[in-house]
């Protein structure tokens, strides 16, 4: 866990020499924290920002995504932890189609990994690899859905998540209106497989959306258990 600052670091360092020479002054920040039953982790920071400022229905941007992940895996049947960084930057298009938004970006993926040896001590691992994302969003002041895929060659890993939420409270104050959905997410190789699904809550505070979350999950190593996370996004 010691190398998720680091990471995150990172992702706020090459964001600010980005933003340097970046035209539009608009764009977008994430993060959010997720635990499970068996302490496994999962920390992210990202930013994204387009490289103009036209209004046009292609939007090229660029985003910066730095991560942490902590996880206990199974090897001949004695429990051995681990915890992965990455540091991404990457190049991307933004097409927008009325309400919808369509979102395709690559780049490299910087990872360093550390796990337990079966005879005491840890791996130390540094890989650069190639990552590849596309999204889907709709937006309506009743409700959203967003679809998201993504796909790193180091050790071929998929993750994808369908989010759907509906307004139930709408405050005319500016606070705090409410919005309730579902999670859907899947993840895994040939080495590994994680599904997860539960309901989340969402809440515009000022400038800022809060979503909590949490649900059921199903892992190859522990095979069921609950989850819970917090997510931040700031529109700016």
């Amino acid at each position: 866990m010691a190398r998720t600052p680091f990471s995150c670091g990172i992702t706020l360092c090459i964001a600010g020499l980005l933003f340097g020479a970046t035209v539009a002054a608009a764009g977008d920040v994430f993060t959010g924290y997720q635990i499970d039953n068996q302490g496994e982790y999962y920390t992210y920071l990202g930013v994204r920002t387009p490289l103009t400022s036209s209004r046009s229905t292609v939007q090229p941007f660029v985003q910066v995504l730095g991560a942490g992940l902590g996880y206990t895996f199974k090897d001949n049947g004695v429990k051995r932890d681990a915890n992965v960084q990455f540091a991404t930057p990457s190049l991307g298009l933004k097409y927008i189609q009325g309400p919808w938004n369509f979102i395709g970006f690559a780049g490299p993926q910087f990872r360093w990994k550390q796990q337990d040896r079966p005879t005491g001590g840890r791996t130390n691992e540094n890989d650069v690899g190639v990552y590849l994302q596309g999204e889907a969003f709709y937006w309506h002041e009743k409700g959203t859905f967003h679809a998201i895929a993504s796909y790193t060659d180091l050790d071929n890993f998929i993750w994808s998540r369908i989010r759907a939420t509906r307004l139930v409270h709408k405050s005319e104050q500016g606070c705090c209106s409410t919005y309730l959905g579902w999670d859907l997410a899947g993840m895994g190789n040939n080495d590994f497989y994680a599904v997860q699904s539960g309901p989340l809550v969402q809440v515009p505070v000022d400038r800022f959306y809060l979503t909590l979350k949490g649900g059921y999950q199903y892992t190859q190593t522990f095979h069921n258990g609950g989850y819970g996370g917090v997510e931040l996004y700031f529109p700016f």
